[in-house]
């Protein structure tokens, strides 16, 4: 990986606080590949002479395209996160929630190189009060933008990030029923759920729109497991390409059902981890100073999920359960063999369908 040494210089003094430096040897390790959202993660480590003393540093670099012509408010923009940077947004965050510290920033050749802190590697399972103090934490993150300061209004920001993610799996949902027989595909989409979550996906505008009636505030959007750091008490957050406006409790989804689907807590402790996270999301909010009804955290964590993680995945887990290439993808993405993966994804189906009966049971007494 070719790196501008005089740029590696000014991050690695950012790094270590202090100037001059002198670099003796550094490598660079991939440690998070590609994915369209990005080119690339890399961890960059060395060594250099400073304070008269030779001391060790990492830091991390993210690749990112200049998606110049992309929609700057969809779903899904690699570059947001430099633009947060560079906005100052993500060093004035309300002390709930904190970013890496920005180590620098440069455009070449088409690409963003963005520098960050290394936060270190991060393998601990969370307990369930793990889980509930980030709930918390999130709670008053949101609960600032509807007691302190307003909710920003940048143009990169996303806006109806929940309708930008459903718009692109339509044509995934048109083409399940076509493999149906598929054993895999039905065993994570039976007969008689499928027929319940094409119902949900017809009424998914009714949902969206009684999300919209909620209290908006800045989200993440993105803040499951392994996306979140817990560093001497504080919550820090990564990967804000999401980062936008949303509803009250939508952050909640990706946190309890993200982390599910990703294997981040067992599957038995699913139901304790989805109350426990909605109870300490809005005393986060009372914490912010906010006193609205719980129903808007319940409803906006529920109708989010059971959208999101239900149709709204389905051009995600369809093609991986049609193509061994990307189940053995899958297993090294996981750390786990695809035969206990998909144990823990037959489950969730059902989870949210529980989910979405709820969400259509408030969806015309929320306001």
């Amino acid at each position: 990986m070719d790196v501008d040494a005089r740029v590696l210089v000014s991050v690695v003094e950012r790094a270590l606080e202090t100037t001059p430096v002198r670099l003796v040897q550094w490598s660079a390790e991939e440690i998070f590949a590609g994915d369209g959202q990005g080119l690339g993660v890399f961890r960059v480590t060395g060594s250099a002479q400073a304070d008269d003393r030779l001391r060790d540093w990492s830091v991390i670099l993210k690749v990112l395209p200049d998606e110049s012509t992309a929609s700057m408010d969809g779903w899904s923009l690699a570059m947001r996160e430099p633009l947060a940077y560079d906005s100052g947004l993500l060093d004035s965050l309300p002390k709930a929630l904190g970013a890496p510290r920005r180590l620098g920033h440069t455009q070449q050749g088409g690409h963003h190189y963005l520098w960050l802190e290394d936060l270190g590697p991060d393998h601990v399972p969370w307990s369930l009060r793990d889980y509930a103090y980030a709930a918390r934490q999130l709670g008053r993150f949101n609960g600032a933008y509807l007691t302190e300061r307003p909710v920003p209004a940048a143009a990169w920001l996303s806006r109806d990030w929940l309708r930008s993610w459903l718009a692109e799996g339509a044509a995934a949902i048109d083409e399940l029923p076509r493999h149906r027989a598929h054993p895999l595909v039905g065993r994570i989409y039976p007969a008689d759920l499928s027929a319940e979550m094409e119902n949900v996906w017809k009424r998914r505008e009714i949902l969206a729109a009684a999300l919209d009636r909620l209290p908006q505030v800045l989200c993440h959007q993105d803040a499951f497991r392994r996306n979140l750091f817990l560093r001497s008490g504080r919550l820090l957050a990564v990967d804000w390409a999401f980062l936008g406006v949303g509803p009250l409790g939508a952050e909640l989804a990706p946190l309890v059902t993200g982390s599910a689907a990703f294997l981040a807590i067992d599957r038995t402790q699913w139901v304790a981890l989805e109350h426990a996270a909605v109870d300490a999301y809005f005393q986060g909010l009372v914490d912010a100073g906010w006193h609205g009804p719980e129903e808007q955290v319940r409803f906006g964590f529920a109708a989010t999920s059971a959208l999101r993680y239900w149709p709204g995945v389905v051009r995600l887990v369809l093609p991986t359960l049609l193509d061994e290439t990307a189940q053995r993808r899958t297993e090294d993405v996981l750390g786990t063999p695809f035969d206990q993966i998909i144990e823990v994804w037959a489950d969730l189906p059902g989870w949210q369908a529980q989910l979405a009966r709820e969400a259509l049971t408030m969806v015309h007494t929320v306001h």
